[in-house]
Parts: C-alpha cells; structure tokens; sequence
C-alpha cells in the first residue's frame, strides 16, 4: 500500500468518526429533549384529570359553573390567574380556547346521553404546550409541543326523563267503537294523528294537571302534543279546567339514544332449560321462545327468534303494587325485530329499579337489575315491528316504560289494562264496544335510569 493510499483512508476514517460523533449527538439532543417533552405531558396529563373531574362535579344548571372550576384548578399548576378572557366568574366562563402563559386550555361540553339534562354533563380539557428546547434547537428544532387531555362525566347516574304516560308515534290514540268502556290518562299524552275516542259517550278523561300513579298531584300542567294541527277525536279533562294542545310537535325518539337493558349474555334454547330448581324463569338469552306463566327472576330478559310471545299468567318473582320500585325483582323484556306478535293480556309485570330522587337526597344503589326502568324495550336499529295484543277479560297491570315505537297497541273494549308509568308506541286503539276502563297511569318525574350507576368520574 503506497503512502497516497494511506492517506486517503486515513482521511476516510476521519470523515467516518466526525459522521459518527455527529449523529450520536443528534441522537442525544433530541432523547434530551424528547424525555423532556415526555415529562412535559405527563405533568399536563395529571393537571388536565384534576381540572376535568373537578369541572364535571360542579355541573349544574347551566355550565359555567364547571367551566370554571376546571380554570381555577388550572390556575395554579400553570401560573395563572383567575378571571381570564371571557371567564370572568362561576356565572360567566363560557366554553372556547384560553392562552394563559404559554399554555391553551380548551373547554368543551357534551352530553353522556343526549339530550337527558337540560345542560351537559361531560367535560372535555385539553392543554398544550410550547417551551423552548434546551438541546434539539442545535439541529434547528427551537420549540418543544406536549399535550394532553382529559373527559370526565359528572357524579351519579344519568338519566333520560319520560316525557309521556301515553305516546302513538305515528298514529292516532283512540277508543273505536260504542259501549260503556273508557280510558283514562293521569300524564301528558302525545299523539301524531290524534287522542281520545271516536263518540261522546267513551270520552277519554286526563286530568289538567299531571297526577302521580298514587292519585296526588304533581305539580305541573299536563298538555297533549300533537304531530299534526288538530285533534279529531274526543277527549276530556276529569275537573273541568283547560288543557293545553300543542300542534305540530315532533314524535318522542328520546329512547333512541339511552343506554337500553343491560343484556344478558346467557343463551337458553328451551324453555326447560330456562326455568331454575323451583320453577322460575332466568334472565338470559331465549332464542325460539319467550317465557310464559310462573315467576320470572329479577332481571334482564332478552328475546330472539320467537314466531309468538304469549305471556300468559305471568308476574314477577317479588311483586309490589302498581306504580312501586321494586330493586329486588324488576324484569325488563327486551325485543326486536325477529319476534312475532305479543300477547300481555294477563301478565302482571314491574320493571321499576328505581323511583327515589336523584342525589344528593338519595345516594343508594340505584338500578340494580339492569332494567333501566323499562319493563319491555323494543326499539333500536332492529326495533320490534310485530303487534301488542290485550285480549278480553285481560288483567294486564305493568309498571315500567315500554318503548315499542314501531308496534300497533291494540286492546279488546271489555279488557281493563292497568299500565304505571310510559307507554310509547307506534298507535293505539281500542277495539268494538264493551265496558272495559283502559287506566294509564303516570309516575311524577319517571326516568329511564342510563349511564354509569353511583359515580361519576374519567371515562377517558
């Protein structure tokens, strides 16, 4: 090797050490600055939790309140102070963006379940931030960017109000026929074509004010609601006094959107296997067939592939009064489209979890079944389109919201139905003469029980 080409790899090898010393400084710069980065967001992720859970816990009427909460929980951790911007006070600190010290906080607002509060109750922080590098600027990188961001949902149980003792959601609400029979309606009615009975002598009575199942007074008007722009039928209000008709509302579909009967996920293919050592039905799965007679268990009962569901004599395993929570042994029916027809003409069911008071009056177990506080559910993607069938002579009496916006209730005029609470469907009649007294009666301030049970909290 001649002395030229030792020089030449000598000079080689110095390129390749000084390549080398460049890259694993590079390298080092930009870990230095990564890591600091890395703890960056970690303290951001920390400080936006705080901020998102204690925001979400003073939701109230309105949002500010939370808004600023989250701010003041904020303030310290990053260097602010309160007011900033247009968040001025607990009364006034609106959603939006908020540069503070090199810091932007977003606040942002949503519902859990649409549409159940009349403010919202889920809580959205973001924070980023930008510091200028230490290292990484040396390689042209002269800012470092974190963030992080948090959700949390206000404490307790969401819910997602009744709206109707009584709803037809495309259809009329009637009595059709002659005869002594008559219904009678405690809570407000909605009706997309109209509500009441076709002749005098059945006219269908509702109270001017909302009456509670136990017959006290609730303490709100009552109204009826109409899809279109008059009421063609008869109806009257039992003490005399006005009512108000409300044209033009569009059909309830609130129950769309809430968290339907926590389904079971048991799976029976005969009736024998369903039943327990003593008889009763189990919540689960019934694929081909639906209980019918006996007791059924607390619980939660889905039906698939049923060609009919006749009930027959049926109850629940514990049975209160009409109109009573029963946390022990409520039953839900959940249904959809692959079922046939449903006879409830003598089922005595309640599939009320929960009537107490929303915290901080009540703070117990709430809805332990999983019912939700509907006693059949048959709405969906897959909603249960197949009829509802009260026979003659029927001694229905159930409890709970039913919610089968795509099924025609139809009753015999010499049935006498007891429903308690919210009874939604696609139309309603009566059918023929008879002396049977159609009763629906309403639960002051039903709710659908959705959403997380006791706490509120981080649900990302």
């Amino acid at each position: 090797m001649t002395r030229r080409q030792r020089r030449s790899q000598g000079g080689q090898a110095v390129v390749i050490i000084v390549a080398i010393i460049i890259a694993l400084t590079v390298l080092g710069v930009m870990v230095f600055d990564a890591g600091l980065a890395m703890s960056d967001r970690r303290n951001l992720q920390a400080y936006a939790d705080a901020s998102a859970l204690a925001g979400a816990r003073s939701y109230g009427p309105g949002t500010s309140s939370a808004h600023w909460t989250a701010m003041q929980y904020l303030s310290a951790p990053l260097g602010f102070s309160t007011p900033v911007g247009p968040c001025s006070s607990a009364a006034n600190c609106p959603a939006g963006t908020y540069s503070v010290n090199g810091y932007t906080v977003t606040l942002s607002d949503s519902w859990r379940v649409n549409g159940i509060l009349p403010y919202p109750s889920v809580l959205d922080v973001v924070i980023s931030h930008q510091q200028p590098s230490i290292l990484a600027r040396m390689v042209g990188f002269s800012l470092l960017t974190s963030a992080a961001s948090a959700r949390a949902t206000e404490p307790g149980p969401q819910f997602n109000g009744a709206v109707y003792a009584v709803a037809a959601v495309s259809g009329d609400a009637l009595i059709n026929g002659g005869g002594a029979a008559f219904q009678t309606v405690t809570g407000p009615v909605y009706a997309y074509g109209s509500f009441g009975a076709n002749n005098g002598p059945h006219s269908t009575g509702v109270p001017s004010v909302q009456t509670n199942y136990d017959g006290t007074r609730c303490g709100l008007p009552n109204r009826l609601d109409n899809g279109g722009t008059t009421n063609s039928l008869d109806y009257h209000t039992t003490d005399g006094n006005p009512m108000p008709q409300n044209p033009s509302i569009a059909p309830p579909n609130n129950y769309e959107v809430v968290t339907w009967p926590a389904l079971p996920s048991t799976v029976y293919s005969s009736a024998a296997a369903a039943l327990d050592s003593n008889g009763n039905w189990m919540p689960g799965i019934y694929n081909g067939f639906a209980p019918s007679g006996g007791t059924m268990l607390g619980g939660v009962y889905k039906i698939i592939n049923a060609p009919s569901m006749a009930l027959g004599n049926i109850t629940n395993t514990t049975y209160t009064p009409s109109g009573m929570a029963d946390p022990g042994g409520a039953v839900a029916i959940v249904i959809d489209g692959s079922d046939g027809g449903l006879d409830i003409s003598q089922a005595v069911l309640n599939g009320l979890d929960d009537l107490n008071p929303p915290p901080p009056t009540y703070v117990g177990l709430r809805d332990p079944m999983g019912t939700h506080n509907f006693v059949i559910w048959g709405g969906g993607s897959n909603p249960y389109t197949a009829g509802v069938t009260i026979g003659p002579h029927a001694g229905t009496d159930m409890s709970g919201i039913i919610y089968l916006p795509k099924s025609p209730y139809v009753s015999d005029g010499n049935s006498s139905p007891s429903f308690t609470g919210s009874v939604i469907v696609q139309s309603m009649t009566v059918q023929g003469g008879g002396n049977g007294q159609q009763v629906f009666k309403w639960v002051c301030g039903l709710n659908a029980v959705a959403g997380q049970a006791n706490d509120g909290g981080l649900v990302r």
